[in-house]
């Protein structure tokens, strides 16, 4: 073969992997977008021709295990993430999943040795979704088993108290970034002249002593939202928080009686989430249930004495 017929081969040679790597390309987005919309059976489609065209890359293995686990296929979802770890031993999503994966099959152990070894090796580079992960699926082995955790897992039990204390101090964060400087009695102070206001406004809208007959309309409303909480393809911890997030909302505006319907179906799926324990106690002392919400706060599995003045300057 001549020169001239050498170099032609080349450029074409040249041509097609270029054509192959667009198309893979246009082949990824697909597939992330896909992922997105939470389409894991068409996830795995694009993921097969991805590989059928040797375009093989630890996140788009990992998105095929994680498809495959949201899906119900844990002995795939379990390949996949060994297939990950094979190209990238250092992603952290897939030892997540697969601590997932373990905490499924009930070897409680293996998952909490795995989150062990991330918080130990990985500190630095764990996001903010990842750490909602791992307290999702490790909370509830806190506060069950907590000394077992302390003794055998001394990295992950710090890790996840650090964590619920930034979660505690999340209230004082928020006074402080509204009004700037001043003792902390200040702006507890502040934030009570705002609750004040909420409740003048709830006044004003009750007006004629229709409670029931006007708030039965706003009740079905969250019981509706609550069923599309619950029916959304996500964690329990997540479903939590949307509860909590919606149950804020009417907070802030009067409306407690909707407040508490979201709050109670945050307790029933984790009866012992402190932050909604938290904001049921609120809840119970504006609709002027004293009682029950002293009852929620000797719940909690510490004392919050932010809480505790909230409730008292309530009273």
């Amino acid at each position: 073969m001549g020169k001239a017929s050498k170099k032609v081969k080349r450029q074409v040679q040249k041509k097609a992997e270029e054509q192959k790597i667009q198309q893979c390309l246009s082949k990824e987005e697909e597939l992330a977008s896909a992922f997105a919309a939470e389409e894991y059976a068409k996830v795995l489609d694009v993921l097969a021709e991805l590989i059928q065209a040797k375009d093989i890359k630890p996140d788009l293995l990992y998105k095929g295990a994680y498809s495959y686990f949201m899906l119900g296929d844990y002995e795939r979802a379990a390949q996949w993430v060994n297939n990950t770890l094979n190209y990238d031993p250092h992603n952290i999503e897939a030892r997540i999943l697969l601590a997932r994966l373990c905490f499924i099959q009930d070897r409680h152990d293996d998952g909490l040795a795995i989150y062990e070894f991330l918080v130990s090796n990985y500190a630095q580079n764990i996001s903010p979704e990842h750490k909602e992960q791992i307290l999702d699926s490790s909370e509830y082995y806190a506060r069950r088993d907590g000394e077992k955790l302390r003794q055998n897992y001394p990295h992950l039990s710090t890790w996840l108290q650090t964590r619920e204390e930034m979660t505690a101090s999340v209230p004082q964060a928020a006074v402080k970034e509204s009004g700037q400087t001043g003792s902390a009695l200040s702006a507890l102070q502040r934030l009570k002249a705002k609750l004040q206001a909420v409740e003048a406004r709830q006044e004003k809208a009750d007006g004629e002593t229709v409670e029931k007959e006007g708030s039965a309309p706003d009740v079905s409303v969250a019981e509706q939202k609550i069923v599309e909480i619950k029916s959304k393809n996500c964690s329990y911890r997540e479903k939590i928080k949307l509860c909590n997030n919606f149950a804020a909302a009417e907070y802030m505006t009067g409306n407690y009686r909707q407040a508490e319907v979201y709050l109670h179906a945050a307790l029933e799926m984790d009866d012992g989430d402190s932050q909604t324990i938290r904001n049921m106690a609120m809840v119970q002392a504006a609709l002027g249930e004293k009682d029950k919400a002293q009852v929620l706060v000797a719940r909690l599995p510490e004392v919050d004495f932010l809480l505790l003045y909230m409730l008292k300057e309530q009273g």
